[in-house]
């Protein structure tokens, strides 16, 4: 079962409160931080449920007046400040350059022992959870949205995250187990949250370096950010059109395109971590990442054998409602999951 850390049942004891679940549909609104829970260095906090995106661009400076003159070859300054301008630039090319270095390498490959017990999860242990106790986390997208494909034609599955956010951390998890169902993973990368943001070092897979096939439903996952903070991944053009007109109003609330953010297949979306509301050591647990707080990746991928526990509950509930959507995308197919009276069920609850 899960256990709060210790400071949080003192916070909690001390009136510190559980934190509020989202509300007001269609958007997903997080819970409230750990009071004392240090922000990401550097950074506004960003609202709990998601991690505001980094690199964002400074407001436009205005032109400036140009007022006709001589020719700048005729000051008596021009080859002397011509000079220096040359050397400047030379010596900034050279700093952007040494200082842009190799590409980023993967993190550590996931041994597997740990992709083993997330990418095979037994269909009884997925129907036993159900829905896990969570609310419907995806928001439906109008019947006029352009369909969402990959280069084959397939329904297609996008998720932006960023290493450093705990939310995310949460969310691959159970992004892995229900994309599983349809396809497979190679090189899955373990990696864990900022240990300067909210419920630091939480442990989980980064989908940087890693590939999926799948013969029903194509996948990216695009890690914008590294653990630091740095920059990982670099969206498209498409990709950047994409979460801008998505992940922001009217289907999200919170401005600043907050991630996560799943897009499946151009019919549901999914901004932030998932509503639940569990009660663990008799306190209210109402923000996903702190069922995982001081557990490791081995110990993350084997509590989803075990139906009792939060972990459990709240990955594979997370897992069955994407399979639902997945079931929607591909036709029913294949048939041995969207046949399942469980995920039937739940495509009745996406509305």
């Amino acid at each position: 079962m899960a256990r709060l850390s210790k400071q949080r049942r003192q916070e909690l004891s001390a009136g510190g409160g559980g934190s509020t679940g989202r509300t007001g549909p269609p958007s997903r609104s997080g819970a409230a931080p750990r009071s004392g829970a240090p922000p990401r260095s550097g950074s506004t906090p960003p609202r709990p449920g998601s991690a505001a995106r980094p690199g964002t661009a400074p407001a436009r400076s205005r032109a400036r007046v140009i007022v006709p003159g001589r020719p700048w070859w005729q000051s008596p300054w021009a080859w002397g400040s011509g000079i220096s301008a040359v050397v400047v630039a030379v010596i900034v090319i050279f700093i952007v350059v040494a200082a842009s270095g190799p590409p980023a390498s993967p993190d550590a490959l996931a041994p597997a022992t740990v992709v083993d017990p997330v990418t095979q999860v037994s269909p009884s242990t997925l129907a036993a959870v159900g829905a896990g106790g969570l609310s419907n986390p995806l928001i439906k997208l109008p019947s006029s949205t352009k369909a969402l494909t990959g280069a084959g034609g397939r329904p297609l599955v996008m998720m932006f995250g960023e290493d450093s956010c705990p939310y995310c951390a949460f969310e691959r998890w159970g992004v892995v187990v229900a994309l599983s169902r349809f396809g497979t993973f190679s090189d899955l990368h373990v990696t864990s949250s900022s240990s300067s943001d909210y419920f630091p070092n939480t442990e989980t897979f980064s989908f940087y370096g890693s590939t999926y096939t799948s013969a029903y439903v194509d996948f990216q996952g695009i890690e914008v950010a590294d653990r630091d903070g740095k920059p990982l991944q670099t969206p498209t053009a498409s990709q950047e059109k994409l979460l801008t007109s998505y992940d922001a109003a009217p289907y999200v609330t919170q401005s600043g395109n907050p991630l996560p953010f799943i897009d499946l297949g151009g019919r549901y979306l999914a901004s932030g971590d998932p509503p639940l509301d569990y009660t663990v050591d008799g306190q209210s647990v109402t923000v996903a990442p702190e069922l995982l707080e001081g557990l490791t990746a081995l110990q993350i991928a084997e509590s989803l054998g075990d139906t009792s526990n939060y972990q459990s509950k709240a990955i594979l509930g997370d897992a069955n409602y994407l399979t639902a959507a997945l079931c929607e995308l591909t036709g029913k197919q294949p048939g041995s999951v969207c046949g399942s009276s469980t995920i039937t069920g739940l495509e009745s609850k996406l509305g």
